[in-house]
C-alpha cells in the first residue's frame, strides 16, 4: 500500500509481476499502456500472460505500445504472435533496446504508475531472476518523474529512427 507521502517504492523481488498485479487487479481506467522490454515472452503458464493482457487492453480499449527487439528466439516469436492482429497494440522493434520500462497512464493522472528497472517481460524474469526495480506513483514529486517516463516512452523512444514500426494500432472509439 502506498502512503500519501510515498511516491516511489523500491522493488527487490518480482517487480514486473507486481506491476502486472496492479495493472490487472486495481481496476483503474487507463488512457494508455507502454511496455518497453528487449525480451518478451508469451508467459502462457503465468497468471498474467500476454493473452490475458491482450484481452484486457482490447476489452477496455486501451491503446498499448510495445517496444522490444526483433524476435530471435522461439519464445519471442510466440509472444509477438500473441499480440499480432490486436487493434489496440502498436509494436515497434528497436535493436539497441536495453531499457525496461512499464507505464500505466490512467484516465485520472493520480492513478498512473510506472516500473523501471532490470526486469524483462518474461516468466524467467518474474519467477527466478534476481531483478531490481523502482515503482513510481503519481503522487507529489512522483508526478513529474512519471510524466518524464511517460514522455520518454511515448515520444522519444517511439520516434527514434531505429524504433521500426511493425504493427500499427487501429484504436476503436470509447
Amino acid at each position: 500500500m502506498v502512503s500519501s507521502a510515498q511516491h516511489v517504492e523500491l522493488i527487490t523481488e518480482r517487480g514486473v509481476e507486481r506491476f502486472l498485479q496492479r495493472l490487472f487487479l486495481r481496476g483503474v481506467a487507463l488512457r494508455s499502456l507502454y511496455v518497453v522490454s528487449p525480451f518478451v515472452a508469451s508467459m502462457s503458464q503465468s497468471r498474467f500472460s500476454l493473452a490475458c493482457l491482450r484481452r484486457k487492453v482490447e476489452a477496455e480499449r486501451v491503446p498499448t505500445y510495445l517496444i522490444t527487439r526483433a524476435p530471435d528466439e522461439t519464445y519471442q516469436q510466440e509472444a509477438m504472435e500473441a499480440l499480432f492482429g490486436s487493434p489496440q497494440v502498436e509494436i515497434r522493434y528497436n535493436p539497441s533496446l536495453h531499457a525496461k520500462l512499464y507505464v500505466a497512464w490512467a484516465e485520472r493522472e493520480a492513478e498512473s504508475f510506472a516500473l523501471f528497472g532490470s526486469g524483462n517481460l518474461t516468466a524467467q524474469s518474474i519467477e527466478s531472476n534476481i531483478e531490481l526495480g523502482m515503482v513510481v506513483y503519481s503522487i507529489g514529486p512522483g508526478k513529474d518523474i512519471l510524466r518524464e517516463l511517460h514522455y520518454w516512452a511515448s515520444v522519444r523512444l517511439r520516434t527514434l529512427a531505429e524504433s521500426r514500426l511493425i504493427q500499427t494500432m487501429r484504436p476503436l472509439r470509447r
